[in-house]
């Protein structure tokens, strides 16, 4: 059964089973409610169409720009996936950079205290030298100004003892 032919069954009943009276009050509701309809539907057809229709038409236009857009956006997921992926490459060959530099500064950090060591070695060596030639030059003079001093004292000694015993 279609459902046309259910509700024409329906109404029928309905009309059969009502007073002449009723029917007729039916019959005129229905028709001056299809009047009204009609006369409703007449004045807004003109303004509803050409919105629906522009609103059919700019949502065509959306649906035809969207493959565009969607080839924008995949090309700009592209290029950013791209340089997500240069600066990750970048980044680990800073951290390599980072690591080899950080190994290159403990080296040159022990080398560093190798030769502060021997810095400090060699200065201490050449304060050593430095006291032990200081120490050779006080002798030296010493030596110098003792036995000059002992030649001049023999000599101021045999003056006096000539003087005294009057060879003079």
């Amino acid at each position: 059964m279609t459902t046309n032919s259910a509700l024409n069954r329906f109404y029928r009943r309905e009309v059969l089973f009502m007073p002449k009276s009723i029917q007729g009050y039916f019959i005129r509701v229905f028709i001056s409610t299809c009047i009204l309809f009609t006369v409703i539907l007449g004045s807004t057809a003109n303004a509803a169409s050409a919105n629906i229709f522009s609103d059919i038409y700019n949502g065509w236009e959306r649906v035809s720009e969207l493959p565009g857009e969607v080839n924008a956006l995949q090309e700009s997921y592209k290029q950013t996936l791209e340089q997500l992926n240069q600066t990750s490459a970048q980044l680990g060959q800073a951290q390599a950079n980072v690591e080899a530099f950080k190994a290159q500064n403990d080296q040159l950090l022990a080398q560093n205290q190798k030769l502060t060591e021997m810095v400090s070695k060699l200065q201490t060596e050449q304060d050593a030298r430095t006291a032990t030639a200081q120490r050779i030059q006080t002798m030296v003079i010493t030596i110098v100004a003792l036995i000059l001093g002992y030649f001049l004292l023999i000599r101021v000694m045999r003056w006096g003892m000539r003087r005294r015993s009057g060879r003079l």
